[in-house]
């Protein structure tokens, strides 16, 4: 039992460690807009909780927008309502590998104070609903956390491998296409320089100078 204890306390810690998200504090100056992004994978759970801080209460003057890597609005809120002690909360599954940015703009005459959460993969995901769902003990819940984290990361990996594959036959590529515009370029240039002999001497010859 106590080793068992052990490895659970063990898994506990890393889980956390690995899962462990905290919100985000950060101002927006006077009539300017700020923008967070972040990398998501494909199919990957997302949940963001914004909440703009302050004695206010009521509409903020602060919109927020929340765009996908091809610039389209997931969602948007064009006056943040403050007036419950909450923060506001959108959730989505990403459809497409990219970058997400959230922005956030300031139409007021002074500083405003946001608090925001961006959590996705693995720490999106609430672990306590599926153990309850799924029945499972306090050790294998911590595994189940584990496994996903490492299957994300692993995930993550392949892609970097692919896109630097990728990255590496675009390479060649344009080096292949380099040296064959080279080799045109001196066969148009000994063309040039032919012809130019050709034309000379029949010019002389034309002349009678040789």
């Amino acid at each position: 039992m106590a080793k068992l204890a052990a490895v659970a306390c063990v898994l506990t810690f890393l889980a956390c460690m690995l899962g462990t998200t905290q919100a985000v504090i950060f101002q927006v100056r006077a009539s300017a807009t700020k923008c967070l992004t972040t990398d998501v994978d494909e199919g990957s759970l997302v949940i963001t909780q914004y909440q703009v801080l302050g004695s206010v209460r009521g509409k903020t003057g602060v919109q927020f927008w929340l765009e996908d890597p091809q610039k389209k609005q997931l969602s948007s809120d064009a006056d943040i309502d403050s007036a419950k002690d909450e923060s506001h909360e959108f959730t989505f599954t990403a459809k497409s590998y990219g970058t997400y940015a959230v922005c956030f703009a300031n139409s007021n005459a002074v500083s405003v104070q946001i608090a925001f959460e961006f959590k996705h993969g693995v720490e999106a995901i609430d672990y306590s609903d599926v153990a309850k769902r799924e029945h499972l003990m306090p050790v294998e819940k911590e595994l189940r956390k584990l496994e996903d984290t490492v299957a994300e990361i692993h995930r993550e990996m392949l892609y970097v491998r692919d896109r630097e594959a990728s990255m590496r036959d675009t390479n060649e590529s344009t080096n292949s296409r380099v040296t064959y515009l080279n080799a045109m370029t001196i066969a148009v240039l000994l063309s040039v320089g032919v012809w130019q002999i050709i034309y000379l001497k029949s010019f002389f010859k034309s002349k009678k100078l040789i």
